[in-house]
């Protein structure tokens, strides 16, 4: 089944990703968390790397045929490192939403009072606030903080620009600021993959205008986030029911806990 071009475009930047993935995981570990036996995995990575190689850098030189066979490697790769890296998905998880909680909640205490001063009343709002700080309530303010800032984040994803980014890097991104344009009508209001996209796409312009000011810009931001790993993560939002990559490593496999 053919796929579309910005899928292509990901594709080629995700096997290299997965390959770095599954060399700092290590081998060991691969083949420990996998249904593979040892001699299975060295083999399947050995080919990995082999078709790395020979991989052309325009996806339009590709064979439909060769595709095919790409797809099936890179779900292979993915569902290896998925494996490896449930836990540490689920503890990243929940620490971003630790260290998020802060923030979203003073976001939306100021938005209320602002609201308030003015002599406007948001009920949906004041009943979120009133729950407090329970466990069960910290995913329900981030995720209402993160809905009242994507108005604020979708006219500076505007302004960025790809004049740094590899072609693949900016077929990607072109591809997800013309799909938050086109949906913006029909924003949802839970956290869903419009906002996850929005969100990475304003965290690359940050990462773009610290590397364009400063050398060490983009560390001053995260080690983590560079700009390749933030491309992977909108592409994988983008593109992973497309392929069939139903759980996301977005690079976590290079986070150090």
């Amino acid at each position: 089944m053919p796929i579309s071009e910005g899928a292509q475009h990901y594709v080629l930047m995700l096997i290299p990703s997965l390959l770095g993935d599954i060399e700092k995981l290590g081998l060991r570990r691969i083949i420990r968390t996998s249904d593979f036996s040892e001699q299975k995995v060295t083999a399947l990575y050995f080919e990995f790397v082999s078709i790395k190689r020979v991989l052309p850098s325009n996806p339009l030189a590709i064979e439909p045929a060769i595709w095919e066979h790409l797809l099936h490697c890179v779900r292979v790769m993915s569902s290896l490192v998925n494996l490896a890296t449930t836990e540490d998905l689920e503890r990243a998880r929940d620490i971003a939403v630790r260290r998020y909680f802060p923030h979203a909640k003073e976001s939306l205490k100021s938005e209320f009072e602002k609201m308030r001063s003015e002599g406007k009343v948001d009920f949906r709002l004041a009943g979120i606030l009133r729950q407090g700080d329970v466990p069960e309530n910290s995913e329900q303010v981030c995720m209402e903080a993160i809905r009242r800032e994507r108005e604020q984040r979708v006219e500076s994803i505007k302004c960025l620009g790809i004049e740094h980014l590899t072609s693949h890097e900016a077929f990607v991104v072109e591809s997800a600021k013309a799909y938050v344009l086109s949906q913006l009508d029909e924003a949802p209001e839970d956290f869903g993959v419009l906002d996850l996209v929005i969100r990475l796409l304003d965290l690359l312009r940050l990462v773009l205008v610290l590397e364009s000011r400063s050398p060490g810009g983009a560390s001053a931001v995260s080690s983590n986030f560079t700009v390749e790993n933030i491309v992977l993560g909108i592409g994988n939002a983008m593109y992973r029911g497309e392929l069939g990559l139903n759980v996301s490593s977005l690079g976590l496999a290079r986070v150090k806990n």
